[in-house]
Parts: C-alpha cells; sequence; structure tokens
C-alpha cells in the first residue's frame, strides 16, 4: 500500500536537514552539544507527528530512541579513545535507525536476530530512497497559486531586492562587524557553493530517511510475517557438529590443564606469546558459538526445541564453554599483569562481559526452549556496556593504571622489570587523559639523553596543539573543555618548529 500524500514529513526532514547543517558547519566535523540536540528535536518532532496523526509510539521504539539519545549524550560528557569512539558512533547509528523503523509499530518485536539485521539494513538503504519518496507523497497540488497571487510574489520579489541592497550598504558603511556579515552572505564562491549544496545534500538524505522510516515506511523487515520456513532439521543433522564442538572444547581444556595447574608453558611458548595470541582467539570462539547455537535454533524443528535431548546438547556446549572463557579472562589478567592497560584491553574485557552476559541469557531460553526474546534484550545490552564502559572514563582509567605502575615500579612474575608509561600512546587517548598527563608531568618525562625519549617541552607543544583552541560552542564537550583549561595553565609553547613525535 502506497504512503498517503502528506505535507508533514518532507517539511520536517527539510527542517532537520538545516538544523543538522546548522548545527555541524565549520566545526571541523567535531561532534558535541550538536548530536543530541538533534536526536532530541528529531524525537520531539516525529513523536509530535505521529500523535496528530492519531498513532500512538511503540515501547520499543522509544526504548531504542531514547537509547540512542544516550549514547548521543556520551559525546558531551566523554572524550573516549578513538576506537571506542567509532564503537559509540555505530551503536548511535543503529540504535537510531531501528528506533526509527519501529516507532509506528507496536505489534514488531526484534526479537529475533534475522528481522533485526534486515531492518538495520533496510535503514542503511532508506537515506537513498527516502527523500524520493517523499517528494513524491508531498502534495504538490495543493501549492497551486492563481495567476493573480503568483504575479504578486513576483512583483513584491522583485521590490524587495533594492530595498535590502540600499538599507543592506548604508548598515554595511555604519558597522564593521554588520559589513562582513552582509558581504559573506553576497559572495559565494563556486568551491564553497558546491561543497554547502553537498553538505546540505547528504544531511537531507540522512534525515530523509529517518522520517520515512518513522512516519511513511511500510514496516520493519519481517513485519507480519507468519511461520519458520527453515525450521526442519531433527536431532540427528544438528547432535553431529554440536557434539563434535562439544568435544573439541573438551580436548582443548584438558591440553590446557596441565600448565593452568603448574603454570609451567610448553617448551617454545613464552607467557607474553601466551597470552598475547589467546584472548582475541577465544572471545571469537565464544561470539562464534552464540551464533551457532542461534543458527541451530532456528533449523530445529519446533517440537525439538523443548526436547531433553536438545537442551542436554546445548549443555554439552555450553558447559566446557564456560570453561574456555574463564581461560580467557585468565589470560586477560595475565596480560594486564604484564602489560598494563591499553584501550585494546579495556574493550577486549567490556566484550567478555557483554558476551558472558549473552551467553548466560541464551542458555536461560535454550533451557525454556524458545529464543524469540534473545536478539532485543542482547541489543540492549550491547548499548548498556558501551555506555558504562564510556562513563567508566577508560582514558583516565588506562593513564592513571599505567601511570601507577611506574611509580610505584610494579614487578611480578610476568615483569622482572618496572615499565614505563609511553606519553605518546597516553595523548592519543584523547582529552579524559590530559588530567592525569599534566598531573604526572614530570613522572612522565624519563631521565635519559636520548634523543628518541620524550622532552617536557615537547609534551607541553603537543598538549597546546591539541587543546589550546576552544571548541565551538555547538560541539562543546565537558572533558574537551576541562582539558582545555588545564592546558592554558602550563608553560607556553616553544615557537620554533616542534621535534616531537607521535
Amino acid at each position: 500500500m502506497r504512503p498517503p500524500r502528506v505535507a508533514a514529513p518532507l517539511l520536517l526532514a527539510a527542517c532537520l536537514a538545516l538544523l543538522a547543517d546548522a548545527l555541524t558547519r565549520d566545526t571541523g566535523g567535531q561532534f558535541g552539544m550538536n548530536l543530541p540536540v538533534w536526536v532530541g528535536v528529531f524525537m520531539i518532532a516525529t513523536l509530535t507527528v505521529l500523535q496528530k496523526a492519531g498513532q500512538k509510539a511503540s515501547r520499543q521504539g522509544l526504548v531504542l530512541l531514547g537509547s540512542a539519545l544516550g549514547l548521543a549524550c556520551l559525546f558531551v560528557v566523554r572524550d573516549a579513545p578513538p576506537t571506542l569512539k567509532f564503537l559509540n558512533f555505530t551503536a548511535f547509528l543503529l540504535a537510531l535507525t531501528l528506533g526509527a523503523a519501529t516507532l509506528r509499530f507496536p505489534d514488531f518485536h526484534l526479537s529475533n536476530v534475522l528481522p533485526m539485521l534486515g531492518t538495520a539494513l533496510t535503514g542503511v538503504i532508506h537515506p537513498l530512497i527516502g527523500p524520493f519518496v517523499l517528494l513524491e507523497r508531498f502534495p504538490w497540488q495543493k501549492l497551486t497559486l492563481p495567476a493573480s497571487a503568483s504575479k504578486g510574489w513576483v512583483t513584491g520579489a522583485l521590490l524587495t531586492l533594492p530595498v535590502l541592497a540600499v538599507f543592506g550598504g548604508l548598515l554595511a558603511r555604519a558597522d564593521p562587524a554588520f559589513a562582513h556579515l552582509f558581504t559573506g552572505l553576497l559572495k559565494w564562491e563556486p568551491g564553497d557553493l558546491f561543497t554547502r549544496a553537498f553538505t546540505l545534500l547528504l544531511w537531507g538524505a540522512l534525515a530523509g530517511g529517518l522520517v520515512y522510516s518513522a512516519l511513511l515506511a511500510s514496516g520493519p523487515v519481517g513485519h507480519g510475517a507468519k511461520g519458520e520456513k527453515f525450521a526442519r532439521l531433527g536431532l540427528t543433522e544438528l547432535g553431529l557438529p554440536l557434539g563434535s564442538l562439544a568435544g573439541l572444547f573438551i580436548v582443548f581444556l584438558l591440553v590446557q590443564l596441565p600448565y593452568l595447574l603448574s603454570g609451567t608453558l610448553p617448551d617454545g611458548l613464552t607467557f607474553a606469546g601466551y597470552i598475547r595470541r589467546g584472548f582475541g582467539e577465544l572471545m571469537t570462539v565464544a561470539f562464534l558459538t552464540l551464533a551457532l547455537l542461534l543458527g541451530a535454533h532456528g533449523l530445529a524443528r519446533p517440537d525439538l526445541r523443548r526436547n531433553a535431548a536438545y537442551r542436554a546438547l546445548n549443555l554439552a556446549v555450553l558447559a566446557p564453554l564456560t570453561l574456555v572463557i574463564l581461560s580467557a579472562a585468565n589470560r586477560w589478567h595475565l596480560y594486564h599483569q604484564a602489560y598494563g592497560l591499553s584501550e585494546t584491553r579495556l574493550l577486549g574485557a567490556a566484550f567478555l562481559v557483554w558476551i558472558v552476559a549473552c551467553l548466560g541469557w541464551l542458555a536461560y531460553l535454550l533451557w525454556r526452549g524458545d529464543l524469540r526474546r534473545f536478539a532485543y534484550p542482547a541489543l540492549l545490552l550491547g548499548f548498556m556496556t558501551l555506555w558504562v564502559t564510556t562513563m567508566l572514563n577508560p582514558a583516565a582509567l588506562i593513564a592513571r593504571n599505567n601511570v601507577h605502575r611506574q611509580t610505584a615500579a610494579v614487578t611480578n612474575d610476568l615483569r622482572r622489570t618496572p615499565q614505563r608509561a609511553n606519553v605518546w600512546e597516553l595523548l592519543n587517548l584523547g582529552a579524559d587523559a590530559v588530567p592525569d598527563i599534566v598531573r604526572n608531568l614530570d613522572t612522565l618525562v624519563p631521565g635519559c639523553a636520548d634523543q628518541a625519549c620524550p622532552n617536557r617541552q615537547d609534551i607541553i607543544n603537543r598538549l597546546h596543539d591539541d587543546y589550546d583552541a576552544p571548541r565551538d560552542p555547538r560541539a562543546w564537550n565537558a572533558s574537551y573543555a576541562r582539558a582545555h583549561h588545564l592546558v592554558r595553565q602550563l608553560p607556553p609553547p616553544t615557537p620554533h618548529e616542534r621535534g616531537y613525535s607521535d
């Protein structure tokens, strides 16, 4: 069924595109206060349009849009390390897309993984088709004006131009600031005009896609679908691969057991190699096992899902997997003992927490024989994990931990000599690490004559380069503002060419 001809969606998308351009223009691509402001306006506007149309917003859509707003607020409160910032922005786009797509459909639930993936993929396509649908569904015939009215508009516009030109020129001569604004409006470089037009088109596509999803689209992928077309495998077909995987886990644990108990490793394997190589692979194993069990349940016959043998088969996979995850956690602990904290290690710990929570939820639903409620809570758990991880201030946590390891001269069985904190790596973590760097500036400068060693003035120069300029108020960020205030109190940068490297 084609959407009705209404003016509100196109007008709303146009206003949102102009607002996005106004909030981000000349900010250097930085996100801060502008991101939650735009999301808040989008939510209020779409909910208002739905209410006037007599439609009720779904609870699921509201929760997802609220999650998007919460993730957007992270860009105001924290200046997260680069990889975590990318994950936060990706999660924000996913929550915004899914929330807009499900806002008008209270009877649709993102309970299964495939409908959720399909809805997310169509959300990527909607910015390409949504604006054209909004244009096509706009009631253009209502804008037709009588000939006399059209003539009046043209005449009025022609009379307006000389009035603005004359009085604007006089006012420009009276005030330099107004003259700069007035002449800036009249000067258009072809390159600037093209860039501005392309940026507006980009924002228009994004806003049009979201508005189309929220107000006009026929429904998310899988909406109204009935039946399970692929549920056809029996216990034998599923038992062989799952039983083999359980056996593989058990063999792996038996091989690990001797040096987990004794603390000694096989010949040719060092603790550094053991802990470096193992954690990522074991986390991948846990994630793929989660996907495999979900797929097996989706392919199983409905009558098999509550069968005791099938439940025992899932338990046979999950029980040794629990010990595999404990082995991964042990490797993470050893890695931290040997090398301290880094962004990758901290994100690995966050992923470990999320995968354990998802596997626990999966085990509970598998035992009940019904996975229809798995995907949506798992998605919200992912958003919550990212939100909590960012709010814990990982950059400051990493800087504080590594500086403490240096000042306390931490040694253990895995590290015979104290570890020095790498100040350039700490600087790359973002503004949240700056307070600890400034507080421990003398500690971070080693007492060595080697030119490769960081110089105190080089660090100060780098801090001034990164945080001297105040941010645009539209992209205001609390962590950057705090770092800017601290850096302005440091000695001035050297005027000559900087010699540091990161």
